[in-house]
């Protein structure tokens, strides 16, 4: 998919593509894959129910840390962090931009890395210090997480509230629209 198929499947100006693409750090390319169109349209739709920029920024500063310091295989390669966008969502395992897989729960409390008994050199900070340093991160992100899940929530009962106004008003009048509008109120 290119640049200008690109907009109109998210109904987004190419300067909202272009302005996501450098928060997000995201190439520019000749072809979009699907998981690039799946990680716009996520950002597309946060904003759409209420979700700050800036709270998406922390959000995304969060995922990345946390899948940097918990050494997640997400492939390589510079759309890596976003090629889970393809995957089934996972709410209790996988994070909520990049859609990378934890592995363990979301809202768990530990968080036991891989178990390696070799016997190892010396560590410039105790094994301790680093694992606090992960379940902090891990606190900071559930923290954001649940504070989106609450503006999100807020936001589809004012959606739906609208909608529902639309429809007695009739000012909803195209079928495909009114099909839209069922489905989000059902």
């Amino acid at each position: 998919m290119n640049h200008s198929t690109l907009s109109q499947v998210l109904g987004r100006p190419a300067l909202w593509i272009s302005t996501t693409r450098k928060r997000f750090g995201l190439p520019v390319l000749e072809d979009y894959p699907e998981y690039y169109v799946n990680f716009l349209r996520k950002i597309r739709d946060l904003r759409n129910l209420g979700v700050s920029e800036e709270k998406l920024g922390q959000l995304w500063d969060l995922e990345r840390k946390l899948i940097a310091i918990l050494h997640l295989d997400l492939g390589g390669g510079e759309l890596s962090l976003i090629e889970g966008c393809s995957a089934e969502a996972d709410p209790d395992h996988r994070l909520l931009l990049s859609n990378a897989d934890l592995c363990v729960p979301l809202m768990a409390r530990d968080v036991q890395a891989g178990l390696d008994f070799r016997t190892r050199p010396r560590e410039l900070f105790e094994g301790q210090a680093m694992g606090e340093d992960v379940l902090r991160l891990l606190g900071e992100y559930r923290a954001l997480l649940q504070e989106i899940r609450g503006i999100v929530g807020r936001e589809v009962t004012v959606l739906k509230e609208s909608i529902k106004w639309a429809q007695a008003e009739k000012i909803s009048s195209t079928s495909s629209n009114q099909n839209v509008v069922h489905s989000i109120t059902a």
